[in-house]
This record gives structure tokens, sequence and C-alpha cells, in this order.
């Protein structure tokens, strides 16, 4: 017979395993993702400033409209992942119809917005002629693909809530690996296609999002008994209102609180387009070796939100709370060591690019600054992301992260930028600075416990 200690050590390495086998697929989804954007940036860049900031203006509605299908999965999620932990498919099913039918609307909006004013939305971030032409032709490209990959992110982020992982990782890969393909014949004209320059960019993503959304299709199905996979539409639509209700009041503060991120994202970048144009394209690559470098906490905050979720789902406080502990300070190791690599390799990042001195000189002053604030940002992240919402307590966290982004930082960046002619890192790091003010806000409420919240009614185990 197994002693206690011995059971003790098997239950903490089986636990670590899950943590890894979350953390480690999503963490390499987003940093391919990421290493494939700083070579599409790339690509692009080769062509000029205009086109980058062009596509990046363009890209801001799709960013938008991610953020907020990643805020509505992130807080409908955290009843997939509780009723998960006691394995009730039924109930998850009734979710994933809700999410699907949320994402069905919400990328029909976008796709119309995208078409009938995508000059203005260009203008809003750049007035320079040559980018809005091309950021128009851009979008009014991509903009019909946007309802298959909503279908696509939200079966993707349902199957993390179901720890099913492994064959959406490589969907999503071979999706990422496609596109950058893709990019390389549309945008050139390689391999007999033809060359469309910022059009064959549009198209290259098009093309990507239509075989991923056929592969995670033939997937859910091919596999056997996958808890997405709903054998009719009744599954999708048996809940009832008070369920629905109570699924979309959890699910639309933390929806709105991403989308209007997204939104903030693209004032951000509204104000670096109003230092330079050569501010702007730096600021998109800084926010690609970004992303790069947080795909890492990514996995970490899922990880957190899947399992906190889970372990709530079955009442284990007690665990629940340890967890939250351990991926905070997870988060602080990780955050240190690589704020020294992303310093470190800063001035290699700029070797991919084609620009002149001056932009260069801007955008390694940027990656410095952003390099040195990976801790607050990534501390705000998993404490809000992680831990606050797999509990439920989602109503918070938008009203902080509303009153934060628009009453102070956003204020105090156009003042600088306009009254002061802040530069790009003065900027930037005000930017960041409203991150470390979320954090302060959001830790505070963690300590005080009222985020744990049990959705399935199971009885508490302490």
């Amino acid at each position: 017979m197994n002693s206690p200690q011995t059971v003790k050590s098997e239950e903490s390495r089986l636990y670590v395993r899950k943590i890894l086998a979350i953390t480690l697929p999503i963490a390499l989804q987003n940093l391919l993702g990421c290493a494939m954007g700083i070579v599409d940036t790339a690509m692009v860049g080769r062509m000029g400033v205009a086109p980058l900031a062009a596509s990046g203006a363009a890209s801001m509605v799709a960013i938008i409209l991610f953020n907020f299908m990643y805020g509505f999965l992130s807080g409908a999620g955290a009843f997939i992942s509780q009723f998960w932990g006691v394995r009730d498919i039924k109930t998850i099913r009734q979710v994933l119809g809700i999410i699907y039918r949320s994402a069905i609307i919400v990328s029909l909006i976008f796709t119309a917005a995208g078409e009938l004013f995508a000059p203005k939305i260009i203008w809003l971030i750049d007035r320079n002629p040559e980018v809005i032409d091309l950021g128009v032709q851009y979008l009014r490209v991509i903009a019909p693909s946007y309802i298959l990959a909503m279908f696509s992110y939200s079966f993707m982020f349902s199957s993390r809530c179901v720890q099913k992982l492994r064959a959406c990782t490589i969907i999503d890969i071979c999706a990422i690996l496609s596109n950058t393909l893709f990019n390389y014949m549309f945008i050139w004209g390689k391999f007999g296609a033809p060359a469309w320059g910022i059009k064959g960019a549009a198209f290259a993503t098009v093309l990507s999002r239509i075989l991923e959304f056929t592969a995670f299709l033939i997937y859910s199905y091919a596999s056997k008994n996958h808890p997405l996979a709903f054998k009719n539409f009744s599954e999708l639509s048996g809940y009832t209102k008070e369920f629905r209700d109570r699924v979309v009041k959890t699910a639309i503060p933390v929806g709105l609180s991403d989308g209007l991120w997204g939104i903030t994202c693209t004032v951000y970048l509204s104000v670096y387009g109003l230092i330079s144009t050569a501010a702007l394209a730096a600021a998109q690559v800084v926010n690609i070796v970004n992303e790069c470098f947080q795909s890492v906490f990514y996995g970490v905050g899922s990880a957190a939100a899947v399992l906190i979720g889970e372990q709530l789902g079955q009442a284990d406080l007690k665990r629940a709370k340890k967890s939250a502990v351990e991926f905070q300070w997870t988060c602080v190791v990780l955050s240190l060591v690589l704020s020294v690599v992303m310093y470190v390799i800063s001035p290699f990042i700029m070797g991919f690019y084609h620009f002149d001195a001056a932009t260069n000189e801007v955008l390694l002053s940027a990656l410095h600054i952003t390099a040195w604030t990976i801790l607050l940002r990534m501390m705000c992240y998993i404490v809000m992301c992680g831990i606050l919402r797999p509990g439920g307590d989602t109503k918070f966290a938008m009203i902080v992260d509303l009153i934060v982004n628009w009453c102070v930082v956003i204020p105090a960046m156009f003042a600088a930028v306009l009254i002061f002619h802040a530069d790009l890192t003065a900027a930037m790091f005000l930017c960041y600075l409203g991150e470390g003010v979320k954090w302060l806000f959001c830790y505070l409420r963690y300590r005080t416990g009222k985020w744990m919240n049990v959705f399935t009614g199971a009885e508490s185990l302490q």
C-alpha cells in the first residue's frame, strides 16, 4: 500500500504534467504565430514603411474582433472549465451553442464595418493618403473571412477548457505556416501566383483561415466522443433562458472589456501615428515582438484559467487558492528571465527590417522599454485573466480595465504627444504603466477571495 507521501508526490507530478500539457501547446501556438508575424511584417516591410503601417492599421479591426471574442470566450469558458470538472458534457455543449451564436452575430457586424467603413477606419489611425489607400485594399479583402476565423477560434478556445489541445495545436501551427507560405506566394508572385502586394497578404490570410476551419471541422467529427462534437443542433440550443442569461452575464463584461481593449490598442496606434508614420511602423514591430515574448504567459495564463476553473467546478476552493499563488510566482520568475532576454536580443531584431537609421533608433528604444516592463504587464494578465475570470469575477475586472484605460492612460498619452511632444518610447511607457495600475487593483480584489464562484452547484470541499 502506498504511503500518503507517495500518493501526494504522484498527485503533484500529475498536476505538473497537466499544467505543461496546457501551457506548452498554447505557448507554442502563440510563439510560432508571432514568429510568423515577424516574417510577415518583414515581407510587407520590404515594400516600404507605408504598406507596413497600412497593414497594421487595417489589422486593428481583426484585433478588436479577436479581443472581444477572447474576452467573451474567457467568461463563457469559465463555465466550460467548471462543468468539465464534473464531466457534464450536455451542459458544455449548451454553453458552446451560446458561444457559436454570439460568434456569428459579432463576426457579421465586423465584416460589415470592414467593408462599408474601411477608409474611415484607416483614417482614424493614419492620415497619410498612401496608407489609407493601401489599408482599404487590405481590409476589404480580409473582412469576409472573419466568420470562419471566429468559428475556428471558438472551437480552439473551448478545446483548451476541456483540455483537448494536441490536435488543435497541430492544426493551428499548420494554418500559421500555410499563411506564411501564401504570403510569400501572393505578395511577391512566387510559384506562379500573381504578385498582389498588400492585397496578396490579405488573400493569404483568407486562404489559411479556410484551411484552418475545414481542418477543425474534420477533426472534431473524426475524433471519438469529442466533448465539443455535437450530434445535432438541439444539443446546442437545449439551455434555459435562465442559464443563457447566467452565461451571458458572466461573458459579456469580459467581451466588452477585451473588445474595448482592442479599440484601446487602436487609439494607442492613433497616438503613435500622431508622432510619425515611422513611429507607427516601429510600434507595429514592437507589438509583434512583444506578443512573441508574451506567448509564454498566454500558455501559463490559459493553464491557470483551465485548472483553477476545473478546481472551482469541483468546489475545491483550497486547491484553487493554492494554484493561484503558484501561477503568480511562476509569472514573476518568467518575467524576470524574459526581460533580460528581450533586452539582449533587441539590436538583432532590427536586422529583420530594412528601416532607415532614424526608424531603427526609435524601434530599439521602444523595444528596450517594452523589455523592462514585462513583469508589470504580465502580472496584470495572470491575475485578471488566469485567476479572476475562471472564478466568474468578470464585472470587477471590466470596471478596472475601462477606468484605467479611458480615464487615465489614453488622456495621458494624448497630452504627452500633443502638448509635450513625447516620442514613441515615452508614449509606450505611459501605456505600460497603466497595466501596473490595473494589476494593483486586481491583486487587491484577488486577496479578498470574492472571485471564487462555483457554477456547477457542487458542494464545497472545505
